[in-house]
């Protein structure tokens, strides 16, 4: 990872109790960039092809961030390491969830860990252009409180669970 990393021409506060994935997407959006080019100016270890084409995005990101990870995206967007460090899973590591022994996975045998993808409130969705959740992410996170609705377990185009597997990095992210 770089040493120094440049603050982001444009900046975008994360919302209240909004994922991390959701947040860098929703910036790397205001700035019409791909993802990938986002995270790799926070020196995230994306994965490459020939050619310099991104192959993928590594599935923990979400989970958890080591300090300097945390330094860069805190530095590059002038927020705080904690409101970074908040936008994660390991937030919650020992009082909704449990993180392996690395920090890099969560148990979905001890308390209410989900093994992955995440639950969601359409018109959460709809109301923050595409902004979605923490909390959804959440093995007992059922309900939406605010609109008062079950969570949707699956889209109902395609059928698949949302935010099963990272987002590409090779296009700018649309709002779902």
């Amino acid at each position: 990872m770089r040493t120094s990393v440049r603050t982001l021409p444009i900046r975008l506060p994360p919302l209240p109790g909004e994922a991390l994935d959701s947040w860098l997407e929703a910036m790397a959006r205001r700035m019409d960039t791909a993802l990938g080019d986002v995270l790799l100016h926070f020196g995230f270890p994306v994965r490459h092809r020939a050619g310099n084409q991104f192959r993928g995005i590594p599935a923990d990101w979400t989970i958890v961030l080591d300090e300097q990870q945390t330094n860069a995206v805190a530095h590059a967007t002038g927020t705080s390491p904690e409101k970074v460090a908040a936008l994660t899973l390991a937030h919650y590591d020992g009082r909704a969830l449990h993180l392996s022994a690395g920090g890099r996975a969560v148990s979905r045998h001890v308390l209410w860990g989900r093994g992955g993808g995440s639950r969601f409130c359409p018109e959460c969705l709809h109301a923050t252009g595409g902004r979605w959740q923490l909390s959804w992410r959440l093995g007992f996170s059922f309900a939406c409180t605010r609109h008062r609705r079950l969570l949707a377990d699956c889209c109902p185009h395609c059928g698949r669970v949302p935010r099963q597997r990272p987002r590409s990095g090779r296009s700018v992210p649309r709002p779902e």
